[in-house]
């Protein structure tokens, strides 16, 4: 009778390595007993398979450091313009802005900076100056730096909802003037622009509103042949699907925010499924929307509307922050100086100059090495694996957590799988889609923490061990640290809200996605061409739950 079974899962495969390993060295043993004489000297087979652990290490990222340089910042005018728009407005305008300029012959990469919508009546404000702080030092750290005045785009009765449109010719004049003052013009700028500008290096940072139209900006500069080299968007709006290009962007999104919220998650969902290039979202805890422009008075935080705001990043906390993180990005992508900011070579940073963060990151290695949308590839050893779905659309969603969706389809839906563990131990194991690790950097897990389950305790953040096991049975676990902040739960409780005929339950505070990035030098003794199973071991606690967004090498 023919016996037909299905292949051997991964915890079969394990033990019978074990069973056998365990085997040979029992002959191995009995076979030097009853020898009177043994000459040779024992030697390693490939049956014997090696454990290694190692403890990962909170990391911090610290602040750049370079060559500083003495830098001149000045405000400037450049005359008047008008711009007749779709809608037939006609929107008067001044090239006029804030500049700095490094000390010393050049060429300087070129950043500009672009405000967003903070007054829609008020003709006089300026919100351009307002990021001067920021202008001064990255020209202290050796790059041309303007900030734009793109405060007529946003004004009423030049015409609503279409500021993304008036916003690029503003931003293509200051481009046409900055190439004619690089090449000797002397425009009014209050300070010598001949042959400074390297126009290889262009980079766009844009704020709120400003930071999706900047998007728009860069997409409108390359069909003119003007090549925009990488993105940084400061708590930007994501109200509309868009071109993406296909270069470097790093978005901030601030804990705080009672502007815009955490709209900068969908714009990076957005930036993975339509565009190639190096992908940063990183949340500033405890951070708000407005403190970032100087000349934004009112504090927009949530929290100063429910309860007390001690724990809030002050105004000047949010400026230091985002200096160092701009210098650090542009660094890494216009200079290749890797090492200043997110990288796959280290573990995502638990802080970013002295600062609490949660980050991911995506490169164009990426691939994914599970499939969420089933539990087909998990095995859960003590614990429990579902495949759920988050959704935006309350009939649809299927979690109490928010892990920050959109109304735009298709980012209105997010795939899950859901691990729970009652017992210390417990263990889920995983099989790779792809065994060959060894032309990858990282390992990332994309995870939160379900804060709405009890199994999690709410002042604690959850341990536990990944481990490795290649085709030989070897064994190679990293140990994650104590208080990493993409192992803590959201502070919250659980709300209620009544709609239609039903009764909604949730947990009232957002909880966005966040890394685990691991290094795969971190993982020893191992066979990186032939991994088989990658389990996460629940050892640290007697109980938890967790969401799993993705588990992918870069």
């Amino acid at each position: 009778m023919a016996w037909n079974r299905e292949p051997f899962s991964v915890l079969e495969r394990r033990a019978m390595r074990k069973v056998f390993a365990l085997l040979i060295l029992t002959i191995f043993v009995f076979v030097g007993c009853s020898t009177e004489e043994n000459t040779e000297e024992p030697h390693e087979t490939s049956e014997i398979t090696k454990e290694t652990v190692s403890n990962l290490e909170l990391y911090n990222l610290e602040a750049p450091k370079g060559s500083k340089y003495q830098a001149v910042v000045t405000e400037f005018d450049l005359g008047k313009k008008e711009y007749l728009s779709k809608a037939g407005k006609i929107m008067p305008y001044n090239i006029r802005g804030i500049i700095g300029v490094p000390e010393g012959d050049g060429p300087f990469p070129l950043i500009l900076i672009t405000h967003g919508s903070h007054s829609n009546d008020d003709e006089s404000k300026r919100f351009d100056t307002g990021f001067d702080y920021l202008v001064k030092d990255l020209a202290e750290n050796g790059y041309i730096a303007v900030s734009m005045d793109m405060s007529k785009p946003y004004i009423w009765k030049y015409g609503d909802g279409d500021d993304a449109e008036k916003s690029i010719p503003i931003a293509n004049d200051h481009i046409e003037n900055l190439i004619w003052a690089n090449e000797g013009n002397n425009l009014e700028y209050g300070v010598d622009l001949k042959g400074k500008i390297d126009f290889d290096k262009i980079a766009l940072v844009g704020h709120s509103r400003g930071g999706e139209t900047i998007f728009d900006i860069t997409n409108d500069q390359a069909r003119r042949g003007i090549l925009i080299k990488a993105l940084l968007s400061i708590t930007p709006t994501a109200l509309f699907e868009r071109e993406m290009p296909d270069i470097d962007v790093a978005i901030i999104v601030s804990e705080y925010d009672g502007d815009v919220q955490l709209d900068g998650y969908n714009m990076y969902s957005m930036l993975n499924s339509k565009s190639k290039g190096l992908h940063f979202v990183t949340l500033l805890m405890k951070g708000n929307h407005n403190y970032f422009n100087r000349n934004i008075q009112a504090n927009d935080s949530w929290r100063s509307r429910h309860q007390n705001v001690d724990d809030q990043l002050t105004r000047e906390q949010q400026e230091s922050f985002l200096v160092n993180y701009a210098v650090g990005f542009f660094n890494s992508v216009l200079l290749g100086n890797t090492n200043d900011f997110i990288n796959a070579n280290s573990p995502q940073p638990n802080k970013m100059y002295g600062f609490d963060v949660k980050t991911m990151y995506r490169t164009d290695k990426r691939i994914d090495l599970v499939d969420i949308t089933t539990t087909d590839d998990f095995q859960a050893e003590g614990g429990v694996v579902e495949a759920t779905v988050d959704s935006w659309f309350f009939k649809l969603d299927k979690v109490l957590i928010d892990t920050v969706t959109s109304g735009i389809e298709p980012f209105n839906i997010r795939p899950l799988i859901n691990v729970k563990w009652t017992n210390k131990n417990s263990r889920v194991i995983l099989s790779p889609k792809v065994q060959d690790f060894s032309r990858y950097e990282a390992l990332t897990l994309n995870m939160v923490i379900d804060s709405a389950d009890e199994l999690n305790k709410k002042d604690a953040s959850q341990q536990f061990t990944v481990e490795l096991m290649d085709a030989t049975g070897n064994l190679s676990r990293v140990v994650l640290p104590e208080n990493m902040n993409a192992l803590a739960s959201t502070p919250g409780e659980m709300d209620y809200t009544p709609l239609e005929d039903m009764v909604l339950t949730f947990w009232s505070t957002a909880s966005p996605i966040s890394c685990i990035n691991l290094p795969l030098g971190e993982f020893k003794n191992l066979d990186l061409e032939h991994i088989e199973s990658i389990s996460l071991i629940f050892d640290k606690t007697d109980s938890g739950s967790i969401f799993i967004d993705s588990i992918t090498l870069q």
